[in-house]
């Protein structure tokens, strides 16, 4: 395939002006409000047979990921891989340190990034297309937004919702672009967007309990008639917001509201936890190794929790090494004379530990 391909790619024209993704017209992004009928919306028309639209779906995705403790999820499994140590090996299973070099470097990190995000954001489209003007050396790996793209016709859109536009999974802009996952994977996203919007529901419901009963609620009771004295009363209960005193005559009283805190900690913070707790699960397949203050149990029962962890890590890099190997070698060495020959190897994890001199 590389060697059928390097024809088409020396064939085209390659310059910043004419790459396919420009075609694509810059948004303005809001954060607006998010349900669950808007995820289920979302949801239905990024399945729909014919022309699918995952832009509601990209913007409920949005908003979940700015969810501190989703986001850290998120992060544990993208960062083992990004921090993974690696090899590239010839048939032999010899290490080319030369070769492995061409990879040292931010693109193929972005790689990396954009590929792991691929499992939570669903299916993903990367484009390899910035070389260094002098040594043709890939400097960029750009994601195109997933908005933008049919993945079932294979083309690169300038609106959601276009029929028509740049093929990028055969012809001459094969080469310069990679999808990462199939056509109809949404994402593990998809399935933890109804617990992180509950949670966004219960902090937005308990603040709002905190404004109007952070200060519990107040009143006065007083066996006057006189419109002068209601008005003096109710001037001196605004005031008691920062005075807390209050001059009384004859039989007025002045009463605040009996709130149960605990309650709404049970009500609110309860809910927030399992909720926590279920996003845990669906990203990392486990909770006992996140939110440690809340967990209580042996060191084995965790230690179980943390095997959990890793296989999901090891299925990680087995899904990696199959996109490099499978679809991105062959590419780099099309569409620049930097790389050539690296198709030739087959890139590897590093399993190999360091030991302490004690060890």
């Amino acid at each position: 395939m590389a060697g059928q391909n390097s024809k088409i790619g020396k064939s085209y024209s390659h310059t910043r002006q004419n790459r396919p993704s420009n075609i694509i017209l810059p948004k303005s992004r809001s954060l607006s409000v998010q349900s669950i009928k808007t995820w289920k919306d979302a949801v239905m028309l990024a399945s729909l047979a014919e022309n699918p639209n995952r832009a509601p779906l990209m913007e409920v995705y949005r908003s979940i990921t700015r969810d501190l403790h989703l986001k850290a999820d998120i992060q544990t499994r993208m960062l083992k891989i990004m921090g993974a140590k690696f090899k590239l090996v010839d048939q032999a299973g010899k290490e080319n340190p030369e070769i492995q070099k061409l990879f040292k470097s931010q693109w193929f990190n972005r790689f990396l990034y954009h590929s792991m995000k691929a499992k939570f954001w669903g299916s993903s489209v990367l484009e390899l297309w910035d070389l260094d003007p002098d040594t043709l050396e890939l400097k960029a790996v750009n994601y195109i937004p997933s908005e933008n793209v049919n993945f079932t016709d294979g083309i690169i859109v300038k609106e959601v919702g276009d029929d028509t536009g740049y093929q990028y999974k055969e012809g001459v802009f094969e080469p310069f672009y990679i999808q990462v996952g199939t056509n109809n994977d949404l994402g593990i996203l998809e399935d933890v967007a109804p617990d992180a919007l509950a949670k966004k529901f219960a902090k937005a419901a308990w603040t709002e309990f905190c404004e109007k009963y952070g200060i519990p609620p107040r009143w006065v009771t007083t066996d006057s008639y006189s419109d002068t004295r209601h008005r003096e009363l109710a001037e001196m209960m605004a005031a008691m917001v920062n005075n807390h005193w209050a001059v009384l005559q004859g039989n007025e009283k002045v009463e605040v509201m009996n709130t149960n805190a605990t309650s709404s900690t049970a009500v609110f913070d309860d809910l927030i936890k399992r909720m926590n707790s279920e996003m845990s699960k669906g990203v990392l397949g486990q909770d006992g190794t996140t939110t440690s203050n809340d967990k209580s149990g042996t060191y084995g029962s965790l230690r179980v929790m943390q095997d959990v962890s890793d296989d999901r890590h090891d299925a990680d890099k087995t899904d990696i090494s199959y996109i490099i190997n499978d679809e991105l070698l062959w590419r780099l060495e099309t569409i620049s004379p930097f790389y050539k020959g690296v198709s030739n190897y087959r890139f590897e994890w590093d399993e190999s530990k360091e030991l302490s001199p004690e060890e």
